[in-house]
């Protein structure tokens, strides 16, 4: 019988440091006789036109009469502090540190039964909690537990035959407490509709500005994540075979409560006092962020609330079967053959939406679970068609051609599928209507968005749903292979010559199919391909990558106190998407040509050197 325990614990106080641009005092108070644009190399002085008249206003300055009340209320609240650092950029720094506690404790039970029979049993624990800070120093609360629970039995069949039956239990919990909730309800004070009305999404609305830093805070989660998962594993020994078999099954349960953008984000960008050419086009040198703020226009405004508790369940299952052959004794080979099936994930009361798609993306109609939509038929629980065809083999190679020389050849090849890609989507879907309030808008002409109407309630027909997911998507793959030449040579010194390569197929793509068509911005609503409907993101499975990479290491292993490794890799890579699977933001360019986004990765680094080394002290050697 074997017992052992172990417990950790650590306290720490990370450093944050931000640094922000921030209105001037005078330009606060609606005075932009001064101002000027932000940039690297020069300042550029900036006219600003009057929104109503567009002509330009007097001295520069807006009047105080024309100051939204909304926007003078939220700079009264001082939620945006005055420049704490001279000048017109990066005129403000904050600096402050951030507590972070862990506790640990793991408890093993080891007992051998028989000589065939041995049992294993595990238990860890971990409780957590701490603070994040945001860059106009409100604090934000986080906590979570997490256990974990596993059961193994090993039994010795006959000599050379080995079955191992496991069992696991794993459950998470993490809550995050913004700064603002439980507090002033900003937004009816302020008369902003249109905004979450739960206490735990009080406070200011999100900002964001062209030029200066942004007024932003975490949204509140609560998320409880569990996991029961039973696998088995056979090994056969026979002759120059190693024989292994296995397989598991995987059930999830993701229960989560947030409202993801209760508060509500607006973007000023300075459209609304520039002057207009005769496309439609804001001039140069025209406009202010911080002015269109003062008058409480924002350019867009996005919203996401409602429907806050969701309960995803999910379940897995996958089998392998693998060879290890060794033909000679200098020659081994690796056969191996590995399915999965990741089922979509689904919310326990069916409470999700997705978008039945026209062809052509000529028409859109808003779907539930086992609805019948009328362009592609009935759609699943999980609203994902499940992709039951993930076979994933795989193969590789180690040979020493010269038996007694330390000379070595590898390589090898193989599959992988990006298991957890359903992830994301479900979660987004569940946020959506009509289960959820969300919208996504853009200020024009014949709708004109200020501070207090930004976020107004769903007009009757009109679809709102800003995301979508292809009902055919597919789980992204990767396809791997290397090859490597290994000599040692003397003073325990290791060099090593190889090439990787990767290729991706069905990588996430995220598209906007019904943005507006080039124009004026202040009549892009009119110019929808599909007028029912608001612009949505589109997810897809449609992108590809190759990653190509020498490689060259020297690695001296540890002798006399000394180690070192030494890696140089000459690659490139070219993707028409930077992402493996969901959770990327980017979205194509053009729509219409998705072959325009090839092109080198954002990650591409074509010359890299890595360098490690490890000396230890003479100090105790022989005591």
């Amino acid at each position: 019988t074997f017992f052992f325990a172990n417990y950790s614990g650590s306290r720490s106080r990370n450093p944050y440091s931000g640094v922000a641009t921030l209105p001037s005092a005078l330009e606060r108070a609606g005075d932009f006789s001064q101002s000027v644009t932000r940039g690297p190399v020069s300042l550029i002085p900036v006219s600003l036109y009057d929104p109503t008249t567009r002509q330009p206003f007097a001295g520069n300055v807006i009047p105080l009469s024309r100051i939204n009340p909304a926007a003078a209320g939220l700079l009264a609240l001082q939620y945006m502090p005055l420049p704490n650092q001279p000048g017109k950029i990066q005129n403000y720094q904050f600096l402050a540190s951030s507590p972070q506690n862990s506790d640990s404790l793991g408890l093993r039970l080891s007992r051998s039964f028989s000589r065939k029979d041995r049992l294993a049993v595990g238990y860890n624990l971990q409780q957590r909690n701490g603070e994040s800070v945001q860059l106009y120093g409100f604090r934000d609360s986080t906590n979570g537990r997490g256990q974990n629970l596993d059961l193994s039995w090993t039994h010795n069949i006959r000599q050379g035959l080995i079955n191992t039956l496991r069992g696991a239990f794993s459950r998470n919990r993490g809550d995050t407490s913004p700064f603002f909730a439980y507090g002033r309800d900003v937004a009816a004070e302020l008369k902003i509709t249109g905004t979450s009305r739960n206490p735990v999404s009080f406070g200011p609305p999100n900002l964001s500005f062209t030029n200066f830093g942004g007024l932003t805070d975490a949204s509140a989660v609560v998320n409880a994540s569990q996991t029961t998962s039973l696998n088995e594993g056979l090994l056969l020994a026979r002759g120059k075979h190693s024989l292994r078999f296995g397989g598991e099954y995987r059930r999830t349960l993701s229960n989560s409560f947030t409202d993801q953008n209760g508060r509500g984000t607006f973007l000023f960008s300075g459209l609304a006092t520039s002057l207009l050419d005769a496309k439609g086009q804001p001039v140069a040198a025209t406009g202010f962020d911080f002015a269109d703020y003062l008058l409480g226009l924002p350019q867009s405004s996005s919203v996401r609330t409602g429907s806050a508790d969701v309960y995803f369940r999910g379940a897995a299952i996958n089998w392998y079967a693998q060879d290890d052959f060794r033909m000679l004794p200098n020659l081994s080979f690796n056969f191996g053959l590995r399915y999965e099936f990741l089922a979509p994930l689904y919310e326990k009361f069916g409470r999700m939406a997705n978008l039945d798609i026209a062809p052509g993306f000529t028409g859109v109609a808003v779907v539930k679970p086992g609805e019948i939509g009328p362009y592609t038929g009935e759609f699943p629980k999980g609203l994902v068609d499940p992709d039951r065809n993930n076979l994933a083999p795989r193969v590789g190679i180690a040979w020493k051609p010269y038996p007694k020389r330390p000379f070595q050849v590898r390589a090898g090849w193989g599959v992988y599928f990006n298991g957890s890609v359903y992830n994301q989507a479900a979660s987004r879907l569940a946020q959506q209507p009509p289960f959820a309030k969300t919208s996504s808008l853009v200020t024009s002409s014949a709708r004109q968005l200020t501070l207090q109407n930004g976020f107004p309630t769903d007009p009757a027909g009109q679809i709102t749903n800003t995301y979508a997911v292809d009902r055919g998507y597919r789980a992204g793959y990767a396809q791997t292979w290397n090859l490597s030449l290994q000599q040692d040579l003397p003073a325990s010194i290791v060099v090593e010559a190889g090439y990787l390569g990767t290729k991706g197929t069905r990588l996430d793509v995220q598209r906007m199919p019904n943005r507006a068509a080039p124009g004026s911005p202040l009549d892009s609503e009119q110019r929808r391909q599909i007028g029912n409907a608001t612009g949505f993101t589109f997810d897809s499975s449609e992108g590809n990558s190759i990653y190509h990479a020498l490689q060259l290491r020297a690695t001296r292993r540890f002798r006399r106190g000394i180690s070192a490794n030494a890696m140089y890799t000459f690659s490139k890579s070219i993707d028409n998407v930077s992402t493996f699977g969901g959770g990327g933001t980017v979205v194509a360019q053009n729509d219409k040509d998705l072959r325009a986004e090839r092109g080198l990765s954002s990650f591409d680094q074509r010359h890299t050197l890595n360098l490690f080394y490890m000396l230890t002290s003479p100090v105790g050697e022989g005591s």
